[in-house]
């Protein structure tokens, strides 16, 4: 279930729901008068108040919506009340300090999860996770909100990026691993184009065994080799595109118009041959 998911009681459920809520006050009453120094009357409607009014809402979750201005009233452990307004950022769920009561000190603010979540055989993982944090009232005066980044989520180890500044440092690392990513991407393309020659450079048909993810990735200059195509630079592509592809493989030409950057060219030969193969083979195979 999603953090901002909700569930609509079902007519019974209502209605149990009701006499629970309808209860709410009085017992919290009951139990607040025993247990906490601080207990006023009106301190303990205000929190069966709240308490009513998110289980109405049905919710489960773990987060509000951020845009949602709310002033909470927490019970202190020694005693008394504590009255804040969450800053715009903070979507954490305070119903536990209402209802749990906390140390003025240990009010914290917290936003959304940024992070990649994959899963490994049916096991969920999570890196590069990151949030905005703070503590209005620290200890030690640290105020300001920071972002916390927790490179492996399974660790908890997180650093604190106490600036922008920090914070597009670590974002530059992360870029330059995307970018070594892509680089080996592509000697990926390279080798696996090397092994297919390796193993079907005897072949009378070496395209034949080419799949359609085959024709996605691999270097186009490997793809011409292998189908034989011959390229021609004319102005008279004989339809109304940008490059053309004629013939069968082993003889096949690929008519580009002259002006027509590298770039393009490949792009446009890798989508002839894609056709070339979803009409040979339907599309989707391979």
């Amino acid at each position: 279930m999603s953090s901002n998911e909700t569930i609509t009681p079902a007519p019974a459920a209502s209605l149990q729901l009701d006499r629970v809520i309808a209860e709410l006050p009085a017992a919290l009453d009951e139990a607040m008068r025993e247990t906490w120094a601080g207990y006023t009357p009106e301190l303990a409607r205000q929190f069966a108040d709240h308490m009513a009014a998110r289980l109405r809402a049905g919710t489960h979750a773990t987060s509000v919506p951020a845009e949602e201005s709310r002033t909470i009233t927490y019970p202190l452990k020694t005693g008394g009340t504590l009255t804040h307004t969450c800053p715009d950022f903070c979507t954490y769920d305070h119903t536990d300090d209402v209802t749990q009561g906390i140390n003025r000190t240990d009010l914290m603010h917290q936003g959304d999860k940024a992070g990649l979540d994959y899963g490994i055989e049916g096991i969920e993982q999570s890196i590069l996770q990151a949030r905005i944090v703070s503590w209005p009232f620290d200890r030690d005066g640290d105020t300001a909100p920071y972002v916390e980044l927790i490179p492996e989520g399974r660790t908890g180890v997180g650093r604190i990026c106490d600036s922008p500044l920090v914070l597009d440092e670590e974002i530059r690392k992360v870029r330059g691993h995307l970018r070594a990513l892509k680089e080996m991407a592509d000697r990926l393309a390279e080798a696996q184009a090397d092994d297919h020659a390796r193993i079907h450079q005897s072949d009378e048909a070496p395209w034949a065994s080419l799949t359609r993810t085959d024709l996605m990735s691999m270097p186009i200059a490997y793809l011409v080799r292998t189908f034989g195509v011959t390229v021609v630079e004319t102005e008279d592509v004989g339809r109304e595109a940008v490059a053309a592809l004629y013939g069968e493989p082993g003889e096949m030409l690929l008519q580009v118009h002259p002006a027509l950057p590298q770039q393009l060219r490949e792009d446009e030969t890798r989508k002839a041959l894609l056709a070339w193969h979803g009409a040979q083979s339907g599309v989707g195979r391979g």
